[in-house]
């Protein structure tokens, strides 16, 4: 009688834990001025981690390239030893926000952005981090890597 039962458990588990582990995806939705909804976005978090066959001097000059919105967005080192610098090349008419969040969802660094800055991870540990910039109406989230 176990022998089904522990059979249907690991047949189960085989199908789920791929399928928790690869779900690194966002739901991101856009609303009128009068609070309704007009677009949805289903957004894939970012990750610029190590490549197999990849250098460590690859790695340092490799940046993660992205848009929100249309503000063209840089962030390098990642993964980082704790200074992870944010470039917005041509950030004009709109104010950045930069919102950083441990693996357990809990605000660590928030602050305001003109331009280009450096966020300082140093006094946290190691890990995988959210980081999420909002430029005026736009948001993209990546996935930090701390080393």
């Amino acid at each position: 009688m176990k022998q089904p039962v522990i059979l249907i458990l690991t047949m189960l588990l085989s199908v789920f834990i791929p399928v928790v582990c690869y779900a690194q995806t966002t739901v991101e939705f856009g609303y009128d001025n009068s609070g309704n909804r007009i677009t949805r976005t289903v957004i894939s978090l970012k990750s610029a981690g190590i490549q197999p066959g990849s250098s460590d001097s690859e790695q340092d000059n490799e940046l993660l390239e992205d848009q929100i919105g249309l503000q063209e967005t840089r962030i390098y080192p990642n993964p980082t030893k704790g200074l992870l610098r944010v470039d917005f090349p041509n950030l004009a008419s709109h104010e950045a926000n930069i919102r950083v969040f441990d693996s357990h969802g809990k605000l660590i660094v928030q602050q305001a952005v003109a331009g280009s800055t450096e966020v300082d991870l140093s006094i946290y540990p190691p890990g995988f981090y959210i980081m999420t910039i909002h430029v005026g109406q736009d948001k993209k989230e990546w996935k930090i890597i701390k080393e």
